[in-house]
């Protein structure tokens, strides 16, 4: 694991693609949490004693986790510059050099509930903005959230597990609770695997709309809107709707429309307003009422045009031609 987490951090901090500052903030995330597992290993293998130092740098390394994660989920709403970066790391280089090297016996018994306390306000602050500012980029945030939410459960036990032990409770042999404490990284190690395999760089703003960029709160209005057109004014019905046609009824800009569907939902206006017709298709054929129709005369009255393109579209979306599907749900 911890030479996973270190081939990550290279690989993060070397990528040219994708958002710079984000693979910066993950480098180092794996880099730290690469050095918790390691440093686990060597404690529970006896080898730590040889080398002090490495467990120095390895549990201070910790200061950074909060912050680093904090910059990454608010990056999307605030796009993190460097003097962000620097103001929320470099004051912690303070207690991580006093602790590795100077040796304060009572700075170090108070050290690491300052740690915990640190990096459960930026998780604090983190899950905050995420509840927040969930609905205006879905994309971006929906299993960034549940990894926040995973850490900071394992954080929580941790801590726990900790006090209990300085109580005299031991719920748990000292070794387990040593392996215990490398969960940290695993939600952290699927940051880095989903953008690794992302295919838009986890929902940030494309370069290709780095001159059309939209707020977060005009992209919540926009996506509103069409959502409401398509849902409550069922405009995809019309067979010959366009971007352009559906732009002018919004009264918004067509790229803005395109913009906004591609960036909270990942997809094209046309696969969006796919999407659509095929599920009033699938709920015409699953309407008993509806027997006395043919298939084809369904799609029409769903907004399709061409009989060819309406069957390839419904076998792809669904699996199954509109005739099984029919026979499937008529059963």
């Amino acid at each position: 694991m911890a030479v996973q987490a270190l081939f990550l951090s290279f690989h993060f901090m070397l990528k040219s693609k994708g958002v710079s500052v984000l693979n910066k903030l993950l480098g180092l995330l794996c880099f730290c949490f690469g050095l918790l597992v390691m440093n686990t290993y060597l404690n529970l293998s006896g080898l730590i004693s040889s080398i002090p130092f490495f467990q120095d740098i390895s549990n201070n390394s910790m200061w950074f986790c909060g912050p680093a994660l904090y910059l990454y989920v608010i990056h999307y709403g605030y796009k993190t510059r460097t003097n962000l970066i620097l103001l929320n790391t470099l004051p912690f280089l303070i207690p991580a050099s006093i602790n590795i090297f100077l040796e304060w016996p009572w700075f170090e018994q108070i050290i690491p509930f300052v740690a915990y306390i640190q990096i459960s306000l930026y998780l604090f602050l983190a899950l905050k903005f995420l509840v927040l500012n969930y609905s205006s980029a879905k994309q971006f945030y929906n299993w960034i959230l549940p990894s926040i939410l995973v850490f900071a459960v394992i954080l929580l036990t941790n801590f726990v597990l900790s006090i209990l032990l300085l109580a005299g409770i031991e719920v748990l042999p000292n070794a387990v609770l040593q392996s215990f404490t490398t969960f940290l990284a695993l939600p952290i190690f699927f940051l880095a695997y989903k953008e690794m395999n992302a295919k838009h760089d986890l929902g940030i703003v494309p370069e290709k709309y780095r001159s059309t960029y939209i707020s977060n709160e005009k992209s919540s209005l926009y996506l509103e809107m069409i959502e409401s057109a398509m849902k409550q004014d069922k405009l995809f019905l019309q067979p010959k709707l366009t971007l352009q046609s559906f732009s002018q009824h919004l009264n918004v800009p067509p790229k803005y429309v395109s913009q906004t569907i591609n960036q909270n939902l990942g997809i094209s206006f046309t696969e969006y307003l796919i999407g659509f017709r095929i599920e009033e298709v699938k709920s015409k054929l699953m309407d008993p009422n509806n027997a006395h129709l043919t298939i084809y005369g369904m799609a029409q009255d769903s907004g399709f045009n061409s009989a060819s393109r309406f069957n390839f579209l419904f076998k792809k979306h669904t699996g199954y031609t509109p005739k099984e599907f029919q026979k499937l749900h008529s059963a």
